[in-house]
C-alpha cells in the first residue's frame, strides 16, 4: 500500500517538474513528461503518441491508483466494492503500465544526444523514475492469490440465499 501511494505521489512533480533540458550555444530547451508525446502528435505519429501517453502516463497511474484503492480499505477493515473488478483492472493494468520502458527509452536518447548537446536531466525525471520503482514494487508486492481468494470468498458469499 505504502509504494502505491508514493507512486501516486510522485507522479503529480513528474507530470510539472522539468523532466530535461538540452542547449547548444546558448539556447535551451525544456521539456517535460508529455513534450515528446505532443512531438509525436504534432508530427504525424498519432498511434505511437497515444501508446506512450497511455502506457507511460495515463496507465501507470491508474495502475498505482487501483492498487491503493484495493490496499487501503482492507487495512482499515473495509471491504472494497467492486473487487473483481478491481483485480481484472490490476491484472490488465499491469501488463500495459510500462514506465521503466520509458524510463530505459529516455535513457538512451540522453546518451545519444549528450555527445552533441549539452544536456541536463530534471527533477521531473527523477520523480519519475521514483514513481516507475515504486510501482514496481507495489505491483511485486500485491498479494494476488490473497486478494483473488478474499474475491472469490466474496463473490460465492454473495451468491448464498
Amino acid at each position: 500500500m505504502v509504494f502505491s501511494v508514493t507512486g501516486l505521489t510522485l507522479a503529480v512533480p513528474a507530470l510539472l517538474l522539468p523532466f530535461v533540458s538540452a542547449g547548444k550555444l546558448g539556447i535551451e530547451r525544456t521539456s517535460y513528461l508529455f513534450t515528446g508525446v505532443g512531438s509525436l502528435w504534432d508530427g504525424g505519429m498519432r498511434s505511437l503518441a497515444a501508446l506512450v501517453f497511455l502506457c507511460g502516463g495515463l496507465l501507470p497511474i491508474a495502475f498505482l491508483a487501483t492498487l491503493a484503492a484495493l490496499n487501503v480499505p482492507s487495512r482499515l477493515g473495509w471491504r472494497p466494492r467492486g473487487l473483481r473488478l478491481m483485480l481484472r483492472m490490476v491484472n490488465l493494468l499491469g501488463r500495459w503500465a510500462i514506465p521503466e520502458v520509458q524510463v530505459l527509452a529516455v535513457l538512451v536518447a540522453l546518451m545519444k544526444l549528450g555527445s552533441i548537446v549539452e544536456v541536463t536531466v530534471g527533477p521531473g525525471f527523477w520523480c519519475y523514475c521514483a514513481m516507475a520503482l515504486s510501482l514496481l514494487v507495489a505491483q511485486r508486492s500485491f498479494e494476488f492469490g490473497a486478494a483473488d481468494s478474499e474475491g472469490a470468498a466474496a463473490g460465492s458469499a454473495a451468491s448464498l440465499p
